[in-house]
């Protein structure tokens, strides 16, 4: 999980966070002023506890890359530090709950680099109103998410264009950085949902899941 960071003190988060690693100041612990990252883990982990909500897939183990700061700004260097420390780390999916509308040379170069080991990135279109998708989920090879509404509707924020799949964007209840619980709206959370389920069948069926690498070049 590539975010803001995540409240390890939540009760459905606390033990999930396996490793974490502060690309934005290296020096400082990972923590979430921002009340974002938080939010996107209880919905791919929160515990199966009998207290607030649960998880797509409670049991994973949850890598936290902080890459946004208090402010929930990001740059570019910041990011790939963070797929690069993940690459390291041998993860299996990456999730990226944000995007940017210009390209980038540097995410050009290090997002083909961490498919060819394997790595499946599922990634925010952006909530763009019906303009095009973000980067990195326009890239190819890129699992790009887009948000609906309770009746399978799209909903008006989730951009057109290089849409791969949708999930549920609109009233997620889910984990914030209080230690309580708040309801979200966007792309970025709809991502998660994907992110989990992906999760979920890798754990459930690990003899169907042959990622071979290669050479990636865009």
């Amino acid at each position: 999980m590539l975010d803001s960071g995540i409240n390890k003190e939540h009760p459905d988060l606390k033990r999930e966070v396996k490793h974490e690693f502060n690309a934005v100041n290296s020096n400082q612990t990972v923590e979430d002023k921002f009340n974002y990252g938080t939010s996107i883990a209880g919905i791919i982990a929160a515990k199966n506890n009998k207290i607030g909500i649960r998880g797509i897939v409670p049991s994973a183990d949850i890598y936290s890359v902080k890459v946004l700061n208090d402010e929930g700004i990001g740059s570019v260097d910041n990011i790939v530090k963070g797929i690069e420390w993940s690459i390291n780390q041998d993860v299996k999916i990456i999730n990226l709950s944000f995007g940017m509308e210009k390209d980038s040379a540097e995410l050009k170069r290090v997002i083909p680099k961490a498919i060819s080991q394997g790595i499946i990135i599922v990634a925010a279109s952006g909530n763009n109103y019906m303009k095009d998708v973000d980067y990195p989920a326009k890239y190819p090879n890129v699992i790009s998410v887009g948000s609906i509404d309770k009746n399978h509707e799209r909903l008006r924020f989730s951009p057109k264009g290089k849409i791969d799949v949708v999930g549920p964007g609109r009233d997620i209840l889910s984990t914030n950085n209080h230690q309580g619980y708040s309801t979200f709206e966007g792309t970025s959370h709809s991502t998660a949902f994907v992110t989990g389920i992906i999760a979920l069948y890798i754990l459930d069926h690990p003899e169907k899941i042959l990622i071979k690498k290669k050479h990636l070049k865009y």
